[in-house]
Parts: structure tokens; sequence; C-alpha cells
């Protein structure tokens, strides 16, 4: 049973991976210096939300610090996003539709480097109207670095 428990927290090192992905798809993590590469702006970790095309947001999380900053996680999910209408009911939490390996894990961001990941709205199918995306980061303490965007649907 031991051997099985390590072998078991192994492999969720090994998929929960360390945060330096280089991918670009839906809901996928991109590092680099993104936000325009202007390196160590200010003394604070900042996150953001922008409108990249209709329905497709990409929320950034840039280290402005000095030091190397380190997210701990109890699962593979990183961020989770919650879309309400103008009223303010929330009609989506991701993570109430997404499976997530139980696994601890990590991801650094190092002085100047943003942490990104894109959101794409549009298998949500969107009435017409008003609506708020908040994006936040989902570390097992500390700040949440949480984001929020208005947009419509035409």
């Amino acid at each position: 049973m031991k051997k099985l428990s390590i072998i078991i927290l192994l492999l969720g090192f090994l998929v929960s991976g360390c945060g330096t992905e280089n991918k670009v798809a839906n809901d996928e993590p991109v590092n680099g210096t993104g936000g325009g590469g202007h390196g160590i702006v200010a003394g604070e970790v900042a996150a953001s939300l922008t409108r990249q095309s209709p329905l497709v947001f990409q929320y950034e999380v840039k280290n402005q610090t000095e030091q190397e900053v380190t997210l701990e996680f109890t699962s593979s999910q990183r961020y989770d996003y919650s879309v309400k209408n103008k009223d303010g009911e929330e009609i989506f939490l991701f993570s109430s539709t997404a499976a997530f390996l139980q696994a601890l894990g990590e991801v650094k961001i190092k002085q100047g480097e943003t942490l990104s990941y894109v959101i794409d709205l549009k298998r949500l199918s969107l009435e017409k109207g008003d609506y708020t995306l908040t994006v936040w980061m989902t570390p097992t303490g500390g700040p949440k670095y949480k984001a929020e965007q208005e947009f419509s649907v035409e």
C-alpha cells in the first residue's frame, strides 16, 4: 500500500508539472515575459485580464517583485473563473464542470516573468447580453490574484 501511495504521489508531481510549459491552447499556461515584456516595474504581483477576441480572454499574473514567487496547490487546478450575468448571478463556474487530479504541485514565477492562461468562453453558448468574467488563481494560501473584465455578447 505504501508503494502505491508513493507511485501515485510521483505521478501527481509528474502530471502537475512546475508551471514552466509554453503551451498555447484553451485554458493552458504560457510562461514568458508577456504583458509587453517590460520586466520588473513595481514591487508586487499583478493580475490582469485582457480580451483577445470575442469570448477569448488572456489572464496574466506578472511577478513585478525582486523575488521568485511560489504558488502551492493541492490539485492539478491552477486557476478558476466564473461568468456572471448583468444581475450578478453566477451562470458558469469553471471548477464545477472540470475534474482535477488530487496531487500536490507548485508553480514558480521568476522575477519579471508572467504566467498566462487563455480563457475561451465560446463553448458556453452565451445569450446576447452583458456579463462579467472573473478569474483567480487557486493556491492553498496567500493571494488569489483576482482579475475581472466586463464584456457583451452581441
